[in-house]
């Protein structure tokens, strides 16, 4: 259903409070010495009409009606017409902040309400109570209606600025494991290969070559990575996204891991399926820094991928046998935080530390929310 225009809706209070304060000044009692009907009737229109407006310019419209309020009253005409402000001084405390409120508020409606006194008291010799009820309805009552509602606007306001606050700084944070995956991946496996290279350019140039094509070809596909992220920073919503990697891309990952000279062993346990995509590239990202950490720090190690497929979580497990990441290792401590990070965004949980026998290991559990085939 299409929402209607506020102002539309204000156009229509506007037109009903002209036609209930022209029917009210036309039912009244008449004074014998009052001025002639049609000015009356003018200052209902000024006073009425303007709460059309009464969101764009909500002070010009409160001083607009004040000054024409007080008018019918000093007139003579209608003394009771306080009512016609109540809309445009809700709407002053409503849609303005404070420190222009009050400069405008404050004299104004002091005015008014001193024309308004005076008015009654002409026609009616009203005294005490009765003319300060009639103030408070008339301007107390509406103004803090209206500061309730500016306050309940503003917390809205403001919590909706710390939710794309906190949106942004979640967006960046995933980017910057994103980034820390592909540039820690890419550039340990070239370093390696460049290593390879080096010791055997003298020895065995064939092999030194084949490994340097393989440095170009990681740093290709580094270089794609880095491309395909800095294109979702820049992207629109509304713009295709390349597909983020998964699972079904492990053996690509572990051929190139073997391919720089680090044994991999994969074993998957249980029934695979479709993951959600969240889970699929979570796992994909912790086997992949899990096996850049052993070939940075396993010393000529092999290591050992676990997939194990339940009912409700999947469960990784990489070992390797080397001497595993150094004590304060910034580099090493970073990407595990990265993984348990990667962990917790699906609601799972990672552990990673030496082993008995020697080595390291990284366990993850995520779980399952397994998305149906098209």
């Amino acid at each position: 259903m299409r929402r209607i225009d506020p102002r539309i809706w204000d156009a229509l209070l506007a037109a009903a409070f002209v036609a209930i304060g022209v029917i009210g000044f036309a039912t009244r009692t008449h004074m014998s010495d009052e001025p002639p009907a049609i000015l009356g009737y003018a200052l209902i229109v000024i006073a009425s009409a303007p709460i059309a407006w009464r969101r764009r310019a909500p002070l010009l419209v409160f001083t607009v009606s004040s000054t024409a309020v007080a008018a019918l009253s000093l007139f003579g005409y209608w003394p009771e017409a306080g009512y016609l402000l109540w809309v445009p001084t809700y709407s002053a405390a409503a849609y303005t902040d404070r420190d222009r409120l009050l400069p405008v508020l404050i004299p104004v409606a002091a005015a008014a309400s001193t024309a308004i006194v005076v008015g009654e008291r002409l026609q009616r010799g009203l005294q005490g109570p009765s003319i300060v009820a009639d103030l408070v309805v008339t301007f107390g009552v509406p103004v803090v209606l209206g500061r309730m509602t500016y306050n309940r606007r503003r917390r809205i306001a403001l919590d909706r600025e710390a939710a794309a606050g906190e949106a942004i700084a979640t967006e960046r944070a995933r980017i910057a494991r994103e980034l820390h995956d592909v540039v820690a991946h890419h550039m340990s496996v070239m370093i390696v290969q460049a290593g390879a290279a080096r010791a055997v350019a003298r020895t065995d140039p064939s092999a030194a070559d084949a490994a340097l094509r393989r440095v170009e070809e990681t740093g290709r596909t580094g270089l794609g990575e880095m491309r395909r992220l800095l294109a979702v920073l820049a992207a629109d919503d509304g713009e295709d996204r390349a597909p983020q990697p998964g699972l079904a891309r492990l053996d690509e990952l572990l051929d190139g891991m073997r391919a720089t000279g680090l044994p991999v062993e994969a074993v998957v346990e249980g029934t695979p399926g479709p993951l959600e995509p969240g889970v699929d590239l979570s796992a994909y990202r912790i086997v992949q820094e899990s096996l850049t950490n052993s070939l940075k720090h396993a010393g000529g190690a092999s290591a050992r991928v676990l997939l194990r497929y339940g009912t409700d979580a999947l469960e990784l497990e990489i070992t390797d046998d080397g001497r595993g990441p150094p004590e304060g290792d910034p580099t090493g401590g970073r990407g595990l935080i990265g993984m348990r990070e990667r962990a917790q965004l699906v609601g799972g949980e990672l552990e990673a530390g030496q082993r008995d026998r020697g080595g390291f290991v990284v366990r993850a559990r995520l779980p399952i929310g397994r998305e149906t085939p098209p």
